[in-house]
């Protein structure tokens, strides 16, 4: 039987300083280069075997758990879940197994481990008999991750505010709140927020602070800041930092790999991104999932490794790498769609509607339009993705969405010229010339088209018929008495918006005031 790597690394009792603090700096330092080496089960076994037999008091012991929880973080999730497994067979006093059975759970939620549940509860349990902080800290990590794996938004964020990262208690764990907090207004698209709390303290480690570089890149990939975040992806990346972890790094290349391929420059893209589509691991692979949506629009690179369908399964398990960047989800779908598979072109579409039902706000219900639009073939649809994407400040995703419905074969011949020339124009913007040719060469072929005369399945242009889907909603309410802010509001849509749409439904009735609008509307039956 071979000797587990947990009873190899040990630090004899003769080599360790008497002092306290001296001896737990070199166990860090022991752990750290065992980490570098490449045995990170044994670097959890050092930190976990001082933790069992330390006799120095709770400070010692909290340090420690800080230290575990920091090596954890920078492992993969496979060797962090044996290791920690591991380390429960250990006499650990009950407020360390507590908190060990915390952070399992932890990283078993943010993969989407079929147990989290069972293991939540078995966390859950033992931390009610130990009273521990730390553990306290960890589960509640471990139950926002679980609301983020499901789409629950507003879930993790009200978990997450009970947590004080600035408190001294919660300092080693204080960069796993922040960063959480970050991805939750990353999800409900409240991206200045996220951009002020990647702000870090003085006392910041380069542990925690390349991961909120490497959110802080998202964000601009978000909003459309792509050539900011190419250059600080790729200075990080390049930095030499041994503190990059896994996971960090995989966010950069995906990040690169976007805003390549936003420019045109295909190749660059490719060069970056082949080497994560090696990994076919679960649940290591999840790290990847963020790469692998920027892969999937590559048919070079996605065909043949089946990259979609291992994307969609593990989106089922977990929709967590949906969430920080808008435009994945129908991305997904346009993918599906274009590779003739229905069935993942649903699954994903059923995946963000899920979301949008659990987050309801206006970014993800214009994004389960888009999605839907794309999945159906719905103009009606992809109009109102287009309406509800303006009151966000998701550049990228409003492009992408004007250019879906340019090529929806149910948009109408000038409708579809208007959206392909304003999607090139906010491509040019953000600095995605390669989006903004495909923009282009849309608005040439429609401008190639002839004019036809209309046909019965096409929309009039004058009467209640011609109301796109969002001028309906706005009419109807301001038929039956709603003032335009009033409007604006219950529909998550901008004042100007509201005004622009009234503006558009007098032209198409022909009518000037809002007594004509009711009348209209009443004579109708609507």
């Amino acid at each position: 039987m071979s000797e587990s790597p947990f009873n190899a690394g040990t630090l004899p009792v003769d080599d360790i300083a008497t002092d306290a603090e001296q001896r737990r700096h070199r166990l860090f330092a022991t752990a750290d280069q065992l980490r570098l080496g490449g045995r990170g089960m044994e670097a959890l076994h050092v930190l976990a075997a001082e933790i069992a037999t330390s006799r120095s008091g709770e400070r010692h012991r909290a340090l420690l758990l800080g230290r575990l929880a920091q090596i954890v973080a920078l492992e993969q999730p496979a060797i962090a879940l044996a290791g920690l497994r591991e380390a429960l067979h250990l006499r650990l006093d009950a407020p360390s197994r507590s908190t060990v059975l915390a952070l399992v759970a932890t990283i078993a939620a943010r993969t989407g481990h079929p147990d989290t549940d069972a293991l939540l509860r078995d966390a859950g349990t033992a931390h009610a008999a130990s009273g521990d902080q730390a553990s306290a800290r960890h589960l509640a990590l471990g139950r926002a991750a679980r609301s983020l794996a499901h789409g629950d938004l507003p879930g993790a964020q009200a978990v997450l505010a009970a947590l004080d990262p600035d408190s001294w208690a919660a300092r080693a764990d204080a960069a796993s709140i922040r960063a959480e907090r970050i991805l939750v207004q990353l999800g409900l698209g409240r991206h200045q927020d996220a951009q002020a709390a990647t702000c870090q303290p003085p006392e910041a480690t380069d542990v925690s602070l390349t991961g909120l570089t490497a959110l802080d890149c998202l964000r601009m990939v978000a909003v459309g800041e792509l050539p900011e975040a190419a250059a600080l992806a790729v200075t990080t990346l390049s930095s030499g930092s041994t503190n990059l972890s896994r996971e960090v790094r995989a966010l950069l290349v995906a990040v690169i790999g976007e805003v390549r391929y936003r420019r045109g420059e295909h190749d660059d893209a490719r060069a970056i991104l082949r080497a994560c589509l090696a990994e076919d691991r679960w649940p290591d692979r999840t790290m990847w999932t963020f790469a692998f949506c920027v892969a999937v629009r590559d048919a070079t690179l996605s065909t043949p490794a089946g990259l979609l369908n291992r994307v969609v399964t593990d989106l089922h398990r977990s929709v967590r790498p949906l969430l920080p960047v808008p435009h994945f989800g129908p991305r997904l779908v346009r993918a599906a769609m274009a590779a003739g598979d229905t069935q993942a072109a649903g699954r994903v579409t059923e995946l963000v509607e899920l979301v949008s039902t659990r987050t309801p706000v206006p970014l993800w219900r214009a994004l389960a339009d888009q999605s839907r639009g794309l999945r159906d073939g719905d103009a009606g649809a992809l109009r109102s993705a287009v309406d509800q994407l303006r009151t966000t400040a998701a550049r990228p995703a409003l492009a992408d969405a004007l250019l879906d419905l340019a090529n929806c074969p149910r948009t109408r011949s000038g409708e579809a010229g208007d959206a392909a020339q304003e999607a090139a124009a906010l491509y040019a913007r953000i600095g995605a010339p390669g989006d903004q040719a495909i923009a282009d060469q849309r608005c040439a072929a429609l401008a190639a088209t002839p004019r036809h005369r209309p046909s019965m399945d096409e929309l009039p242009s004058r009467g209640i018929d011609a109301l796109t889907p969002a001028e309906e909603r706005v009419a109807e309410m301001l038929a039956t008495g709603a003032t335009k802010k009033e409007a604006a509001r219950i529909l998550f849509v901008s004042f100007h918006t509201v005004d622009t749409q009234l503006r558009s439904i007098y032209h198409k009735l022909g009518i000037r005031n809002r007594m004509q609008l009711a009348r209209a509307w009443e004579r109708a039956g609507r």
